[in-house]
């Protein structure tokens, strides 16, 4: 039987020969392997051991929760049961000449359709607290599962593989002013937490040094100097009136079409004012800076090394909370996570940095050459 590719591989053998690549042999036809990242997804196939456990328990966790939550067909059947017991009591204490029966309100049968109309009003009351409760936790799980899943599939850098980080023995967790109870211990570790924000938050809200921003002002002042500086040359050469550096404003327009915007150009004053009074203008900002400053400035470097202090301590805090939730877990307690916990913490992983390969795998040979870094 003839082969269907056999006028093609001598097309291409040829080729090759004519250009100067080297033939390749009937040996080198066969299974290709592509080589190249392959984006999953699924979580589960890119863990393994522990924090796959762990990912398999957030999922199930999810789904039970789900399932624990009263269907739309529960509430609304209540509901209408409810009404059913209202419209039931308005018929029986309606007067007969408006098609009602014309009973008392103490009469034995509105009584008792009283007593069910209560009864299922408070069993629609305890079931829709019921599905508002354990909504949010749903929502809560799904929100850190989805995270979760985010960071494994799509946030863990190309030249970066996972160590598994050991949970902390209860031991070392908890205190004697815990009281033996776990929930407590994991509050002392949220508080840590909401502690680290604060401080995160009296990082970014320091003042920036007076330096760059005097830096900043004199940039300002010269480059707007320099684009408002009048027009002489005209005057010299051409006999023609000195001009002034124009700009464009806009402005909305009252009592027309809403969202109406104009535009005019009128004469930079701003420029002109730094042009001709720049020197004045920046000692002024600068006596400004000073007068606002607290003294307690920190540059970007400074920052940068304070903000990456508190993020190790709050990862070192979320890592004591789940490892607290995982042993609760292995007793038969449920905790429930935060959504906003860090998947590290939560797998219980590690990011390594891993040095990038020396060289490509190569393809196919006779067909191209290998392609190095």
């Amino acid at each position: 039987m003839t082969d269907p590719n056999e006028g093609w591989r001598k097309f291409v053998m040829e080729a090759n020969a004519a250009t100067g690549f080297q033939p390749a042999t009937a040996a080198d036809f066969g299974p290709v392997t592509f080589h190249g990242n392959r984006t999953a997804d699924d979580p589960a196939t890119l863990l393994d051991g522990r924090p796959l456990e762990k990912w398999t328990w957030i999922d199930q966790r999810r789904a039970d929760l789900f399932s624990q939550i009263p269907s739309f067909e529960q509430v609304q059947e209540l509901r209408l049961e409810a009404l059913g017991y209202k419209n039931r009591i308005a018929d029986l204490t309606r007067h007969q000449s408006e098609g009602g029966f014309g009973l008392d309100a103490a009469a034995p049968l509105v009584v008792s359709e009283m007593r069910k109309l209560q009864r299922a009003e408070r069993e629609l009351t305890r079931l829709s607290e019921l599905k508002e409760v354990r909504s949010l936790r749903w929502n809560a799980t799904g929100q850190l599962r989805q995270s979760v899943n985010d960071w494994v599939l799509r946030g863990i850098p190309g030249n970066c593989t996972l160590d598994v980080v050991e949970d902390a023995p209860l031991s070392e967790l908890m205190t004697k002013a815990d009281g033996g109870r776990i929930e407590a211990a994991v509050g002392r570790y949220q508080l840590r937490q909401r502690e680290c924000a604060a401080g995160r938050h009296r990082v970014n809200s320091q003042q920036w040094p007076i330096s760059l921003g005097e830096a900043d002002a004199k940039e300002l002042i010269e480059r707007r100097a320099d684009a408002a500086a009048p027009n002489l040359e005209l005057a010299i050469e051409h006999g023609k009136p000195i001009s002034f550096a124009t700009t464009t404003q806009s402005a909305l327009v009252h009592n027309a079409q809403p969202g109406a915007v104009a535009f005019i150009e009128a004469e930079d004053a701003v420029g002109l004012v730094c042009w001709l009074l720049g020197p004045e203008l920046l000692k002024k900002i600068s006596a400004g800076f000073r007068e606002m400053s607290d003294g307690n400035a920190l540059d970007q470097q400074q920052r940068e090394t304070m903000l990456a202090t508190i993020d190790a301590d709050d990862l070192l805090a979320q890592r004591a909370e789940c490892s607290l939730i995982w042993a609760a877990a292995e007793r038969g307690e449920i905790i429930d996570f935060r959504p906003t916990t860090s998947p590290q913490a939560v797998l219980g992983v590690a990011l390594r940095t891993v040095p990038h390969a020396d060289a490509l795998p190569e393809t196919t040979a006779g067909f191209s050459w290998p392609l190095r870094r």
